[in-house]
């Protein structure tokens, strides 16, 4: 390859550190994060891969959308956001939960990470992919969940080992309000926001859906 061409996972030029740009003909080949492939963050080869969730009913009346099967690729993606903190990530998820948004949704309102969490690992997964769905649709990112200070994990956890789930509202969401997660297991997280957002939420999108 000639000096100003560039094969690297993730798009980054050397000297991306220094420079806001890439220097002046420099070719960014973005290559897939699985395959290594030209192609994108994630070739189509890699997407199809991806196994499409069901929607599900939680609590009484809340409709969960998940893109992906929390299984495979997508379970690697979720994980490098979450706990790697790679923050690219929600770009890939993101057109499969903007799909899945209903008709009538008007914005999107974040389930939070605690704030002991995000100091440690330096990324609301959430709220990453709250903005990435907003950037591809253009609905507004409504942050009206509070963090916790600390919430005990529950990855992997079946639905008697986990701890319940406190969260607060700072006001109630608006008519036509979707909750936006990460990873859907029980529904529980999803069903305390639900309750304490109000009637003004329709459904909820979320990256993944474990034990589907």
């Amino acid at each position: 390859l000639a000096p100003c061409c560039s094969l690297l996972a993730g798009g980054r030029w050397p000297g991306a550190g220094r420079l806001s740009v890439p220097p002046p003909g420099y070719v960014r080949l973005m290559l897939c994060m699985n395959c290594l492939r030209p192609g994108g963050d994630l070739c189509d080869r890699c997407r199809c891969s991806l196994m499409e969730a069901p929607a599900r009913m939680v609590g009484e009346h809340l409709i969960v959308r998940a893109a992906y099967v929390h299984a495979g690729l997508a379970k690697r993606i979720v994980h490098d956001l979450k706990y790697r903190g790679l923050v690219g990530r929600a770009a890939i998820l993101a057109p499969g939960m903007a799909a899945n948004l209903p008709v009538e949704a008007t914005s999107l309102v974040p389930i939070p990470r605690s704030l002991v969490r995000r100091l440690q690992i330096g990324v609301d997964p959430g709220l990453e992919l709250g903005l990435a769905v907003s950037r591809l649709t253009g609905l507004p990112l409504n942050r009206l969940l509070a963090p916790p200070l600390w919430q005990a994990r529950h990855a992997g956890k079946g639905r008697d080992r986990r701890a319940p789930v406190q969260l607060r509202a700072r006001k109630p969401a608006d008519p036509g309000a979707v909750i936006v997660d990460d990873v859907v297991t029980t529904g529980a997280t999803l069903t305390a926001a639900a309750a304490v957002l109000g009637p003004g939420v329709i459904g909820a999108v979320s990256a993944t859906a474990a034990g589907v």
